[in-house]
């Protein structure tokens, strides 16, 4: 059967990723009304759109029935099904061809890259790819003929059964289209996507290599020893955690995390580019960079617990590395790297409110180390609050993990966050000030500036250990309180005479 599309958002999906959107007036299932493949793509209503969605649906049963009688029709539609019928004995053959994949990729591999694969029918005049557009795929003639053309010259190039075209679109060597194509009869595509080329590369290792070398951009890309968890990691391990790592790739648009989902357990994503944006309820909260991860508190196996309404979307196309912590906790036991392992064996300790150790491994003097899972609940900041309202609140804070001498946030700086410690010590300091303050578990700072009773963060905050702490921003504080009038009205230190708010003196 073939739908149209009359009203609604709706979601293309392939092996559990999105490629693209489909709205008013986009056919979907020609291919399938003409038995010329079966389906390959899931297409559902957008979860966020409001309302009802609604197709038409044609069935191949009616449309013979309607041609019954129309043997013009009839007969060219015949005609198009004879001509591109090659492309239904098409297999992983076709894809030897080409130097991305080669000799050194073997049948199964191409196998896996081929079942994934999207196979698309598409009528004359009609444009697959159109110079500047954002692309991240290869196209694969299977029957008919395209045409590959340089706008405003005369240059172009026909392609027939076999050709390929955008071999770097998909190696992530090129963002977008150097070049329009446009069919020039009735055609049979296979469009094979980044992310199914980088599923395939996980499942089959050993055509990890063949591929990957092709992927120029990882040249420049950021290395995982930068990350400070992976602090004196030797190169064995690290060589180990990169063979064992995953690829992934998400589209600008695509989630990589959905509301209420964590990173997979002992696990840690990586950015190697692109750009994402985390929200929760809605709200954004933080823009992760090149460089950035996503996970540590599970990387390490520390006890968190995921918030509902947390999302992280790419908003721009997004290449990551998905490493797994086993491989390091092995380490751990491993007398040869007893001494490298230090690092990431304290920072386990710490965050999960072990005892602060110095570079001996020994204990530090100081305060009593403190671990308070209940840090938002029991802030001071909030005392004065009904526990109805304080009860929401560990549904909107983000937990964030900071290593020894990392910079929470300056002086002079917007108050955004305010933040709970959960372990580990914070240092602040001011400027003037002689004697810097050292806060530990249990203890809320940043709240003056993130409450607007100063205008910006009046200390810096630096990480003195590692440290576990929960970031409430700002704007979800302010949504919070709309709700609850009588309480914005405490914790402001506004409240009545017979309550004492937080910030009142008297």
């Amino acid at each position: 059967f073939l739908f149209i599309i009359i009203h609604g958002d709706f979601r293309v999906t392939l092996e559990g990723a999105e490629i693209e959107r489909g709205g008013q007036g986009d056919v979907q299932g020609a291919a399938q009304l003409l038995h010329l493949s079966d389906w390959t793509r899931t297409v559902t209503l957008n979860p966020k759109h409001q309302g009802e969605g609604m197709v038409q649906v044609i069935t191949r049963s009616k449309l013979v029935e309607i041609l019954a009688g129309h043997p013009v029709p009839k007969q060219r539609l015949r005609d198009m099904e004879e001509q591109l019928r090659f492309a239904k004995g098409a297999d992983w053959h076709i894809l030897e061809k080409i130097p991305t994949f080669g000799a050194s990729c073997s049948k199964p591999f191409l196998s896996r890259i081929f079942k994934d694969a999207d196979v698309r029918f598409f009528c004359p005049g009609r444009f697959l790819a159109e110079v500047g557009a954002p692309l991240a795929y290869m196209i694969i003639v299977l029957a008919g003929t395209l045409r590959s053309e340089h706008p405003q010259t005369l240059f172009h190039v026909e392609l027939t059964r076999g050709h390929w075209c955008f071999q770097n679109n998909i190696l992530g060597n090129e963002p977008t289209c150097a070049h329009d194509v446009l069919a020039t009869s009735h055609c049979m595509v296979l469009i094979l996507h980044r992310h199914t080329l980088l599923n395939a590369v996980v499942a089959y290792p050993e055509c990890r290599e063949a591929v990957l070398e092709n992927e120029t951009w990882r040249a420049s890309a950021p290395q995982l020893s930068s990350l400070r968890v992976m602090e004196g990691v030797p190169a064995p391990v690290l060589s180990r955690i990169l063979k064992e790592a995953g690829q992934q790739y998400f589209r600008s648009g695509s989630h990589i995390l959905h509301h209420g989902t964590s990173v997979d357990p002992n696990s840690l994503i990586f950015i190697l580019r692109g750009e994402a944006r985390i929200s929760i309820m809605g709200i954004e909260v933080r823009i992760l960079k090149t460089g950035d991860c996503i996970g540590v508190h599970q990387f390490l196996q520390l006890p968190q617990q995921p918030v509902p309404t947390y999302e992280i979307v790419a908003s721009d196309a997004t290449d990551v590395l998905v490493v797994y912590s086993q491989t390091l906790f092995e380490a751990m036991e491993d007398d040869r790297f007893e001494d490298s392992m230090k690092p990431f064996k304290n920072a386990t300790s710490v965050l999960a409110g072990g005892d602060i150790l110095d570079a001996f491994g020994l204990p530090v003097d100081g305060d009593e180390v403190k671990f308070v899972p209940e840090c938002v609940e029991g802030s001071e900041v909030f005392r004065v609050c009904s526990p109805a309202f304080v009860a929401q609140l560990p549904l909107l804070v983000e937990d964030l993990a900071f290593f020894p001498g990392d910079k929470i946030y300056c002086q002079g700086d917007e108050g955004c966050f305010m933040y709970f410690v959960q372990a580990g010590r914070v240092r602040l300091e001011v400027l003037g000030r002689p004697k810097h303050e050292v806060v530990g578990g249990g203890v809320t700072f940043g709240d003056m500036a993130c409450l607007k009773q100063v205008p910006h963060y009046t200390e810096t905050a630096i990480a003195e250990t590692h440290v576990w702490v929960r970031a409430l921003h700002k704007r979800l504080l302010d949504r919070a309180l709309v709700s609850f009038p009588e309480e914005e009205r405490r914790v402001m230190g506004t409240a009545g005479k017979r309550r004492e708010g937080v910030f009142e003196d008297d």
